[in-house]
């Protein structure tokens, strides 16, 4: 399960860094790069600012959590807050935890890499319209992240539930 989402967090972000690139040439010299609730612009920056900006997230995004799942062993216990840490960070649980925890981390920066995929790729669809605009029904956005939230909150409970010998 950790390879897969090692595998995956880096096609994320590659992807991401790909749709960047890609998506570059066919932006308009100036771009809306922020909108209103109404969907109208009311922020603009050069299409090369745009780029740079959205190849500098992708890159920030995908080495920090790659720097986490690196470190993440070397956290004291004090830092890590999961339930029943005694248990899950005794010795003979540790590496165990920590491995799972990187694959959350993996996990959690493919969706995070995803989303901003999502986003930057909306907004080179509004600037393709003229005048530019996001049509964008943020409502099942909304619901998607707080679904995939829950999920993840549960996840972690579950795996880091009471040990059954101890109840």
């Amino acid at each position: 399960m950790r390879r897969l989402a090692r595998i995956l967090f880096f096609t994320a972000t590659f992807t991401a860094l790909a749709l960047a690139i890609r998506q570059h040439g066919s932006l308009p010299e100036r771009v809306a790069t922020h909108f209103g609730a109404s969907g109208q612009p009311n922020g603009w920056m050069s299409r090369d600012h745009h780029t740079v900006g959205q190849v500098a997230i992708s890159l920030f995004i995908g080495g920090l959590f790659f720097a986490l799942t690196l470190y993440l062993p070397r956290v004291p216990a004090l830092f890590v807050n999961v339930p029943h840490r005694d248990y899950w960070l005794a010795p003979q649980q540790r590496a165990k935890t920590f491995a799972w925890l990187g694959s959350m981390l993996c996990w959690l920066g493919a969706l995070l890499q995803g989303f901003l995929a999502f986003v930057f790729h909306e907004v080179w669809r509004a600037n393709l319209l003229t005048p530019p605009a996001l049509r964008l029904n943020s409502l099942w956005l909304q619901l998607s992240l707080f679904i995939i939230t829950v999920g993840l909150v549960i996840t972690l409970l579950f795996r880091f539930r009471r040990p059954t010998g101890d109840r």
